[in-house]
């Protein structure tokens, strides 16, 4: 499968999942059951799509992976930091809107930890960054592909969001390997979500 059909395919699914509060009215179950036959359909596209021009590359060593796994998390909790610094400093007055729920249910945790980290890095990073990476510069590729994933995150400080994707399109570029973001996304959402 080509990157072009990949792009088609798992920004369909995505902009489906987005949308499902509109089509269904959905329990916990159904909803972890919804998330995961998406993330069946975007995995087994992304193993048919031909790799030759993406960043994917093979050779990265285990000790390579983990150590830009531990940078990668460093760098985004730093640059969390730095921007809310910046937010409140120049934005006193900016109240942020926070949706998390009071109550963590269990498909929340599921879906914030799991799902929506290896979802979002087949997405943006694999498919967007790899697709406008074939037409223009790679460079270009990983600024749309973070724009798009800062928009899709509305409801937090975008600036935070927006360096989130590159700091995960520069991991994954460097690496080779999608594993590595998508960890890094995992780690991260965990740490956030039990921490605060």
């Amino acid at each position: 499968m080509s990157i072009n059909k990949n792009m088609l395919y798992t920004s369909f699914l995505y902009l489906f999942l987005l949308n499902r509060t509109l089509l269904f009215s959905l329990n916990n179950v159904v909803t972890i059951f919804l998330y995961t036959m998406i993330l069946m359909f975007i995995l087994i596209i992304y193993v048919k799509t031909n790799k030759e021009q993406s960043l994917n590359h093979s050779g990265t060593s285990l000790k390579k992976l983990v150590t830009l796994i531990v940078i990668g998390l460093i760098l985004s909790f730093f640059t969390q930091i730095f921007i809310i610094f910046l937010t409140t400093y120049f934005f006193p007055n900016l109240i942020l809107v926070n949706n998390r729920p009071v109550n963590l249910s269990w498909s929340f945790i599921m879906i914030t930890i799991f799902f929506n980290p290896i979802i979002e890095e087949l997405v943006f990073r694999f498919s967007f960054v790899n697709w406008i990476g074939q037409k223009l510069p790679i460079w270009v590729g990983i600024v749309i592909s973070s724009l798009i994933f800062m928009l899709m995150h509305i409801n937090g400080n975008l600036f935070i969001y927006f360096c989130l994707g590159i700091i995960f399109s520069g991991l994954y570029k460097i690496s080779g390997t999608i594993m590595t973001p998508i960890m890094v996304h995992i780690l991260l959402n965990g740490i956030i979500l039990f921490a605060t």
